[in-house]
């Protein structure tokens, strides 16, 4: 069993993230996501959710605004270096698509992936997340489905993953192979 000091930073984050209804829509103008960027910063600098430190204003209030000086890579118009792109990445793709799955709401937990690639902007980082997630949304979808038969071919291809393609696995969730209980506005 894996202890929370060892899960991957990213997973706890969306543990966090989807316990507080922290917000994902990556055009929001009223908080632009500020909590997440900065949280996707202090990932990126090594800084762990689980982690009392990571939490300036104690554990179970989200990260405040004032930090994003300190940790503001991610921040509004920032322009993160491709190194530390590369790092949040590398810290992302090592997590598992079910641990995220299994802590957070869906869809919340592509939005946070979503982010994560909208900050990530630069192709080396882009390829290393694709070539996490590709073959992880492939074997969750339902074998031989249109949108299991797109990633193969985006995967082959030499594709990467997009924002746009999560909006495909949201669209498509009675594709997936464990799919998630529904929302209560699902069933109304």
């Amino acid at each position: 069993m894996i202890t929370k000091q060892e899960r991957n930073s990213f997973v706890a984050l969306c543990e966090y993230a989807s316990q507080n209804n922290w917000c994902w829509k990556l055009f929001c103008t009223t908080c632009g996501h500020g909590p997440f960027s900065i949280a996707l910063s202090k990932i990126a600098h090594d800084l762990h959710p689980d982690d009392e430190d990571f939490w300036a204003n104690g554990r179970g209030k989200q990260p405040s605004l004032d930090e994003s000086n300190q940790y503001g890579d991610f921040w509004r118009n920032s322009s993160p270096s491709i190194e530390l792109q590369k790092k949040l990445a590398s810290v992302v793709a090592d997590a598992k698509l079910m641990e995220i799955q299994a802590v957070a709401k869906f869809p919340d937990w592509l939005g946070y992936l979503g982010l994560v690639i909208n900050h990530c902007s630069d192709q080396a980082s882009r390829k290393i997340i694709s070539a996490a997630f590709l073959p992880q949304f492939i074997a969750m979808l339902n074998e031989n489905s249109d949108l299991q038969k797109y990633f193969r071919e985006k995967q082959s291809q030499g594709e990467l993953l997009s924002i746009n393609d999560l909006s495909r696995i949201e669209a498509g969730k009675k594709d997936l192979e464990n799919p998630p209980l529904p929302f209560i506005t699902d069933i109304l």
